[in-house]
């Protein structure tokens, strides 16, 4: 039979089986061949060729695989017909037979006339068949090949069988056999659904929470359907078991019963192969769930995180006062509440990342470590920066505490020093010595800041000072100096005047001598010199202050028009008034007309800006400004300038259409936008300028040494961006530039050409300019073109 033609079932051959055309009875051969029967009812010859054929292959497929493959044996019992239809029975069956067929017992007709066309017609007929054709003249003779326990009733044997019970267990068989393959093919189906569903997933949270639901409850109805299956077939087994027990011993019975225990047992094996792929698939879709739940609340964290960092980076407002500072510790430990319970949900996601790893892998999890390290990188780094936000907040507030202490004392000093009156001390000991104890005093009152002296004042601020409020730290140590420094003098020239007791008055008539000689000028001309060295001092202050204005506020000014460039042009392409007007030479080049301006323009307003509005009143902390950022001057600066000359070029170009000029009247400007293209050129510039000018009113304090360190960064840096530009124009140039290491200096000379023949009048010739590049592998000459 081909493996192509649909199987048949005892439905199609169900009333052949009634008419008992042949029967397999489960007896066999002493071979352990099958045996199947066709009794002698005269009733098979009337069964067509597509009737026959149908019912054989379903007997034959009765008996299992290993029986059916060793092969079939046939009794073919015909006492009671003729011996045509012997010959006609044995001719069908060697026309058609789907097994092995060893060989066919006849029990030849009994009739006296029959019997002896037998005798004659078997001699000459045996020999025409594909199968060996044993005619039998009896049933005793029958009995001499097959054994009687392996043949029915009818055939003299002692084998009980029912034909009815047996077509009702085949039937009840068959059925639980067609459940059991409805089952597994919807296994199969169900299992290669799930394998081409987890091939490459792509849902998210969501979706993958509904696939496992969908998934799981299609799982919980195959698994009550496999138990239904086998409840069946066990309920099957035991009602052959129980008609076993209360009737004869049937071997189709107990053919059956294996049968029917095959099944079960295929059935569990079904059923445990299932739960096994059930459980490492829905492990997977459970892994995927948890990873795809993981990166989810990674990217929640992480921008929480990044927020928060932000958010406690900004904040450098450290207060003026006790009251504004106990504000923003307030605000401090809210915000810090929900930091950390944002660096605790961290924590638990890195836990269970850490767990994912540890357990078995479904799947690729290799991005799940670089992830949890990020996180614990963040979590570190926001703790760090809220410990130091709480240090510096408690800092200042003792500072502020301080500082009202300190500037209550210096008032009551300044007081103080106002209320004596010199004059009277100079003219009485006494009076020297009263304000010389309360000036004593009052210098010892410093003792409630627990110093020893008012000296001691900077190593109280040294311990609560932070950058943010160095500026103010270092005013306040300033009018404490001077306040100290007063009462130092005062109180030395008390202590003379309480020393040196007052010469009596006495009354003398002046005589008309020589005049009175003026006193010497010598201390009145110490006295000159000190105020003329104290007012110079306050005339570079006033300077310093001046270019350090001037510093802030073109800054401010820098800012701003940076954004007006942005807003007024750059972003107004995209706005449905102005688009329309946008030439469609500038579609897709706005990086390439503006550079990166716009980088620049973040890095002054949140950066650089920031940093001189927080230490504007500092003169050597403005200069560490520029030194802390001079590689971001550079890197910025370096490719707009490089980008400039591409920018001029496509501009020039365009010309000055309606893009150019509805963004400029809009704006309100007078120049082109070529005019404020220009500016971060003319900015960079203008630093080093500014700078030179506040060392020039540094001379001789403290903080040269930074001012200068700036303005060498910044000179680096306007060389470099001039090196790169200058660069950027080399053409004609076979080699890479990379590989002739650092530019060390570069600039432009003349030469001229000598002839002996005519050499003055080759000297009044004009020189040639040419272009030199001193590299640290190479020197390079340039000629300038003309036609670029």
């Amino acid at each position: 039979m081909s493996s192509e033609e649909p199987e048949i079932t005892l439905n199609d051959v169900v009333d052949l089986l009634h008419h008992q055309f042949a029967v397999i009875t489960g007896g066999k051969t002493h071979e352990g061949f099958p045996m199947i029967t066709l009794p002698d009812l005269g009733n098979f010859g009337s069964l067509n060729d597509e009737d026959y054929q149908k019912l054989v292959l379903y007997l034959t497929s009765v008996p299992s695989m290993h029986e059916a493959d060793m092969g079939f044996v046939l009794v073919i019992d015909r006492r009671n017909d003729k011996w045509s239809s012997v010959k006609n029975t044995l001719l069908k069956i060697s026309g058609f037979f789907p097994g092995l067929l060893h060989r066919a017992y006849v029990v030849r007709p009994s009739g006296f006339l029959q019997k002896a066309i037998s005798e004659v017609s078997s001699k000459f007929f045996k020999d025409e068949f594909k199968f060996r054709v044993i005619v039998c003249s009896s049933i005793e003779e029958l009995h001499q090949y097959v054994d009687k326990k392996e043949l029915t009733i009818d055939l003299d044997g002692n084998m009980p069988y029912c034909h009815q019970h047996w077509i009702q267990q085949r039937m009840a068989l068959e059925q639980f056999s067609g459940q059991t393959k409805a089952v597994s093919a919807s296994l199969d189906d169900f299992t290669k659904r799930l394998r081409v569903s987890t091939e490459d997933l792509i849902v998210g949270v969501q979706g993958a929470h509904g696939m496992l639901e969908e998934q799981g409850e299609e799982y919980e109805k195959l698994k009550e359907a496999i138990l239904q299956a086998a409840r069946r077939g066990e309920s099957l087994l035991g009602d052959i078991k129980q008609r076993l027990n209360s009737t004869s011993l049937e071997p189709s019975s107990l053919a059956n019963i294996t049968a029917v225990e095959r099944l079960l047992v295929q059935l569990e094996e079904t059923e445990r192969t299932f739960d096994d792929f059930w459980q490492q698939h829905s492990a997977r879709l459970h892994q995927y769930l948890d990873l795809k739940t993981f990166e989810r609340d990674f990217k929640i964290i992480q921008g929480n995180l990044d927020v928060y960092l932000k958010t406690v980076s900004e904040m450098t407002e450290v207060g003026e006062t006790v009251e504004r500072v106990d504000t923003l510790i307030k605000e401090f430990v809210t915000f810090q509440k929900l930091c950390t319970e944002e660096v605790e949900k961290g924590e638990e996601l890195i836990s269970c990342g850490e767990a994912m790893l540890r357990g078995r892998h479904y799947l690729h999890l290799d991005c799940i470590a670089p992830k949890c390290e990020e996180l614990q990188r963040m979590s570190v780094s926001i703790k760090d920066r809220l410990e130091h936000r709480s240090e510096t907040l408690n800092k200042c507030r003792e500072l502020q505490e301080s500082i009202d202490k300190a500037n209550k004392w210096c008032t009551k000093g300044i007081e103080l020093l106002a209320s004596q009156h010199v004059e009277k001390c100079s003219c009485s000991a006494e009076s020297a010595e009263a304000a010389l104890n309360e000036l004593e005093k009052y210098v010892e009152s410093a003792a409630q800041f627990k110093l020893n002296s008012p000296r001691e004042f900077y190593t109280l601020f040294q311990d609560s000072i932070t950058p943010e409020t160095k500026a103010l730290v270092t005013q306040v140590l300033q009018r404490i100096d001077d306040i100290t420094t007063m009462c130092d003098k005062r109180t030395s020239s008390l202590k003379r005047l309480a020393q040196k007791p007052p010469r009596p008055v006495q009354t003398v008539t002046p005589e008309p001598a020589v005049p009175l000689q003026p006193p010497p000028p010598q201390p009145k001309r110490v006295e000159t010199e000190s105020v003329e060295s104290t007012v110079g001092s306050d005339v570079l202050r006033a300077k310093r202050n001046h270019v350090l204005k001037e510093l802030l506020e073109t800054e401010r000014i820098y800012v701003s028009e940076l954004g007006t460039i942005l807003k007024g042009y750059k972003y107004a392409m995209n706005t449905d008034e102005i688009k329309p007007l946008v030439p469609a030479g500038l579609e897709g080049k706005a990086d390439i007309l503006f550079g990166n301006l716009e980088d620049i323009h973040k890095f002054h307003g949140e950066v650089f800006l920031q940093d001189l509005e927080n230490c504007i009143t500092t003169t050597d902390l403005v200069a560490l400004c520029f030194t802390h950022r001079r590689e971001s001057f550079h890197r910025l600066y370096s490719y707009y300038c490089q980008n400039n000359p591409r920018s001029e070029r496509l501009r020039a170009s365009l010309g000055n259409n309606s893009f150019f000029q509805t963004c400029q009247r809009k704006l309100g400007h007078k120049l082109p936008l070529a005019a404020y293209l220009l500016k971060p050129v003319q900015r960079i510039t203008k630093y080093q300028l500014l700078l030179k000018d506040l060392l020039h009113y540094s001379d001789g304090q403290k903080w040269c040494g930074e001012i200068q360190e700036a303005l060498d960064c910044m000179l680096v840096v306007v060389k470099c961006v001039n090196d790169s530009m200058h660069q950027i124009a080399i053409t004609g140039f076979w080699g890479d530039l990379s590989e002739l290491g650092e530019l060390l200096m570069q600039g432009s000379f003349s030469v001229w050409t000598e002839n002996k023949k005519d050499r003055l009048r080759e000297l009044r010739l004009k020189p040639m300019q040419r272009h030199i590049f001193l590299y640290q592998k190479a020197i390079m000459f340039c000629k300038k073109n003309s036609n670029p």
